[in-house]
């Protein structure tokens, strides 16, 4: 592969995923007006929203079992990527809360298919060059949380009607789908699978479970943080998604230089003393009680933790093609499911006990997990 066809397959696949997550991040500034809109709770939207977390387990499997053992992971990008935002705006848009819940389904698998084929074709890329791909994916993932954000919010200032503000933002995404579609990238032939299944290793299955209780850990900051700051510590409704912005601004400028970082210092380095370091750094400021030097730890945080992910996923990568691709999917797949039932989990602990006390078990919980993947990276 040639620098100018890497160059083509890696602008597909992180400029797919932040198209992605920049729509995904729209809707959540959204979420509000449709539960006014169709005059549903709070309880029943939870429904709709685990709905979508099974439709995506579900295509996520599916993927990893079926589709991608049989085409390029970079065609898969593509299809999903352009049905993704038609099928957002015929979900979003809907009147009713039968058609939200059932809807969630074909926007779940499509979003599904899109992800577990960027984060195959990135894996597999990282495998054929030797080189530390997945941090920059991660960071993709995150640049399009902001910037959907940002978005999401100019949207609602300028347009009276919703509607009209969600279909201009899926004609944009469509639009840079339909260029993206156009590159001549390099398909991938998927890998010789074997005479028997392949099936989940025990090291997948672990390292699916670390992965799993980070994105519980990272639900905490995103679901919890906000209510945390305007209720328990008064600081204003505007400034309450300040702990998420410091903690996304720390996560993009660290997977933006992880290659970097994992070439220079190693796995080991970066994905635990660099992690133990962040732990620490916020039990500290957390301890200050006061709330700009709490968000300047969740910076840190960030900023020090943020490559724990990648290097998890890396873990998978073996020799053997097919190996990689089960491996990478498995670990991918149980990840998600700390997205899909760790919300309920969390809201649980923090109704019974206090908010306060789930972000210190955030720190304490991602100091152990990074001690238990301390054993399995060598040393570089």
């Amino acid at each position: 592969m040639s620098d100018s066809e890497l160059s083509r397959n890696l602008l597909l696949t992180r400029a797919s995923i932040w198209l992605a997550m920049t729509l995904v991040a729209i809707w959540f500034v959204f979420i509000p007006w449709k539960i006014h809109q169709i005059s549903i709770s709070e309880s029943d939207f939870g429904f709709v929203l685990m709905s979508f977390g099974i439709g995506s387990l579900a295509s996520i499997q599916i993927s990893n079992r079926f589709l991608l053992t049989r085409f390029a992971p970079e065609i898969l990008i593509k299809i999903g990527l352009l049905s993704f935002p038609i099928i957002f705006f015929i979900w979003a848009t809907s009147q009713s809360y039968i058609a939200l819940l059932v809807l969630a389904l074909p926007i779940s698998i499509s979003f599904g298919v899109l992800n577990s084929s960027v984060v195959s074709a990135t894996a597999n890329y990282e495998k054929k060059l030797g080189r530390k791909l997945m941090p920059f994916h991660m960071a993709c993932f995150s640049i399009g949380g902001l910037t959907g954000t940002i978005l999401g919010g100019l949207l609602l200032s300028n347009f009276e009607t919703e509607e009209y503000a969600l279909l201009i933002a899926s004609i944009f995404i469509l639009s840079m789908a339909l260029a993206l579609a156009r590159l001549r990238t390099i398909l991938h032939a998927p890998p010789n699978q074997p005479k028997t299944v392949l099936s989940t290793s025990r090291k997948a299955v672990f390292l699916g479970i670390l992965a799993a209780l980070n994105f519980v850990t990272v639900g905490i900051i995103m679901d919890w943080s906000a209510l945390w700051l305007t209720r328990d510590l008064g600081v204003a409704l505007a400034l309450g998604g300040g702990i998420i912005f410091a903690f996304n601004s720390g996560e993009i400028i660290s997977r933006l230089l992880g290659e970097r970082l994992l070439e220079r210092y190693g796995d080991r380095t970066v994905g635990v003393t660099f992690t133990l370091l962040g732990c620490f750094t916020l039990i500290l400021t957390l301890q200050a009680g006061n709330v700009p030097i709490i968000i300047v730890g969740f910076f840190v945080f960030g900023l020090l933790t943020s490559n724990f992910f990648p290097v998890l996923l890396g873990l998978g990568i073996t020799n053997n093609d097919a190996e990689t691709q089960k491996n990478v999917g498995d670990i991918n797949l149980i990840a998600f499911t700390g997205f899909v039932f760790g919300p309920t989990i969390v809201g649980f602990l923090a109704e019974t006990y206090s908010i306060n006390l789930v972000m210190h078990l955030l720190a304490i919980l991602w100091a152990l997990l990074a001690g238990l993947v301390y054993f399995l990276i060598k040393p570089k």
